[in-house]
């Protein structure tokens, strides 16, 4: 497994670092990054080979895992039918530890959208995350590193021990201390429904909403 470490001063990558997670998302592998809660799988979210490869190592089907953008801008641009309180939402809480889950026309991989026709979205607060969309040139997923019903990898040496030889490309600043994740809140629906807890509360949202 190749490892990267970002710099220390800026969370920046270098050229060669860049190309070496540009090439490895180009070519359908899977790779582990940190994001502002917990280690992520990232995988093309445009190709279907790459997202069964992830299901494959999640050991999960027919439960789609979410999109990470770079901006906030971005995902009012990506999504359809926002109304205004969704947009006003977006704009407080992100960057941030929020699953935002709506409507797409983009053209993802048929086993990243709900049978409800939804997407859900991430934008996190941490830099280092947010530059792997820009050197795709495309979304990338976003989900915890663990097959199904293991604890999430919060180290490399977790990660070796789920993924021994299966991941190529791994994103390493150590370990990351336990997180609740992101909170998922659906804005597709009226009233809008919190599905999960996150490191936002409830209240907080509720508050927001109310």
């Amino acid at each position: 497994m190749k490892i990267i470490n970002p710099s220390n001063e800026d969370n920046s990558f270098s050229a060669k670092a860049s190309s070496e997670i540009r090439t490895a998302l180009q070519t359908g592998q899977v790779i582990v990054y940190p994001t502002d809660t917990l280690y992520g799988l990232g995988a093309d979210t445009t190709s279907t080979e790459a997202v069964d490869k992830l299901y494959s190592l999640k050991s999960r089907e027919n439960s789609p895992v979410s999109v990470l953008l770079s901006s906030k801008h971005q995902l009012i641009e990506m999504a359809t039918a926002l109304n205004q309180k969704a947009v006003e939402l977006i704009n407080i809480f992100l960057p941030g530890p929020l699953t935002v889950i709506c409507r797409s026309n983009y053209g993802f991989a048929p086993q990243l959208i709900s049978q409800a026709g939804t997407v859900g979205f991430r934008v996190p607060g941490d830099t280092i995350s947010r530059q792997l969309p820009g050197l795709l040139g495309k979304p990338i997923t976003t989900t915890s590193v663990n097959p199904a019903g293991m604890q999430p990898a919060s180290s490399r040496s977790d990660v070796e021990s789920y993924y021994e030889n299966q991941i190529d490309l791994m994103i390493d600043i150590g370990p990351i201390k336990p997180s609740k994740g992101s909170t998922v809140i659906d804005v597709s629906t009226s009233p809008f429904k919190i599905f999960r807890e996150g490191e936002i509360s409830r209240q907080a949202l509720k508050d927001f909403l109310n």
